[in-house]
C-alpha cells in the first residue's frame, strides 16, 4: 500500500507485492483498495492501486423535511506510482493519480468528476534508528465537473486542496517502534490547517504487531471564536500473519477506528502477500 501513504518506500520493495483492503465504516461509508507492487533492481519498484470510497443509503429529502429517494455517492482514483533510492540514504517517489467520481445519480441524469493529480515524496535515513520522510499530494490536481440537469450541461474547474505530510519512524526501542506525522492542509484562497498523528507499534515474539494511534481531531483550526483545538481521538490494531502453504505468507491488518466526532466505530481490514 506504499502508493496510499509515500511513494518513496517503493524502494523497499524486495519482492513483487499485492495488497487488498475493504473498510466498513459507519454512515454508511465504505473504502475499497487493490494495490500491485513490482521490484525493480537494483532498489526500487514500481505499482498499480485503485482506491474506491464511497457513501450509500443516503436518505434524501424534499422541502418538507418528507423522505425521498435513498441516494449515494463514490470516488476511484487510478494510481501510477514509481520510486528509487538516491544513494544510500535518500529515496525519491511519484504517484500519478486520475480521479473519477459521480454524486447523487439518482436524482441528477449526470453528475460526474474527472481529474487528474500527482504526489511527490521523499525519504531520508538519518541514522538506522530515525528514518525522516514526506509526501506533497495533489500537485496541480483538479476536477472538471459536469452537470446535467433538465437538458442543460454546466461545467466547473475545481481546484483541489493541497496536502503536505511530514512525518519520523523511530526504532531504537526494543520490539517498538513510534511514528510521527504532522499533516499541513492547503485550501487554495482560503486557509491552511495543522493536524498532528502519532502512532506506536509493539512487536510480540511470534510476529503479532500490536498497534496504538492518536489523530487530533479537528485540527488545530477550528473556526471557533479563534480557539484553538489539540484533542486526540485514539485508534487500535493489530498486525498478524497467516500462514496459507509451506512458505507462504499473508499479512493481516486490522484496526478500530472509534470515530472523531462520535459518528460510530469503524471497521477497517487489509490483506498483503509477497508472490513468492
Amino acid at each position: 500500500f506504499f502508493a496510499f501513504s509515500n511513494p518513496a518506500q517503493l524502494k523497499y520493495a524486495r519482492s513483487n507485492q499485492v495488497g487488498l483492503s475493504y473498510q466498513s465504516m459507519s454512515l454508511g461509508r465504505s473504502i475499497q483498495s487493490f494495490s500491485f507492487v513490482k521490484h525493480l533492481p537494483p532498489a526500487g519498484g514500481v505499482g498499480l492501486s485503485v482506491l474506491r470510497s464511497g457513501v450509500d443509503d443516503i436518505q434524501g429529502r424534499n422541502a418538507m423535511n418528507e423522505p425521498t429517494k435513498t441516494l449515494s455517492s463514490q470516488e476511484i482514483q487510478g494510481i501510477i506510482s514509481f520510486g528509487v533510492s538516491i544513494g544510500i540514504r535518500m529515496a525519491l517517489g511519484i504517484n500519478i493519480k486520475a480521479f473519477f467520481s459521480s454524486i447523487a445519480p439518482e436524482i441528477i441524469d449526470v453528475q460526474s468528476g474527472s481529474g487528474i493529480g500527482w504526489d511527490v515524496g521523499f525519504i531520508y535515513k538519518l541514522h538506522r534508528h530515525l528514518i525522516l520522510g514526506g509526501v506533497m499530494e495533489n500537485l496541480n490536481g483538479s476536477y472538471i465537473w459536469k452537470i446535467t440537469k433538465w437538458d442543460k450541461e454546466v461545467s466547473y474547474e475545481e481546484i483541489m486542496p493541497q496536502n503536505i505530510k511530514l512525518g519520523m519512524n523511530y526504532t531504537g526501542f526494543r520490539d517498538m517502534s513510534i511514528y510521527f506525522q504532522e499533516d499541513i492542509v492547503n485550501i487554495p484562497d482560503k486557509y491552511i490547517n495543522y493536524r498532528i498523528r502519532l502512532g506506536m507499534e509493539y512487536r510480540l515474539s511470534n510476529n503479532v504487531k500490536l498497534r496504538l494511534g492518536f489523530k487530533q481531531a479537528q485540527g488545530a483550526l477550528t473556526f471557533d471564536e479563534g480557539k484553538n483545538s489539540n484533542n486526540l481521538k485514539p485508534s487500535f490494531g493489530a498486525g498478524i500473519p497467516l500462514k496459507l502453504w509451506k512458505r507462504q505468507y499473508m499479512q493481516m491488518d486490522y484496526a478500530l477506528d472509534p470515530g472523531n466526532v462520535d459518528e460510530g466505530l469503524s471497521h477497517l481490514f487489509s490483506f498483503s502477500m509477497e508472490l513468492r
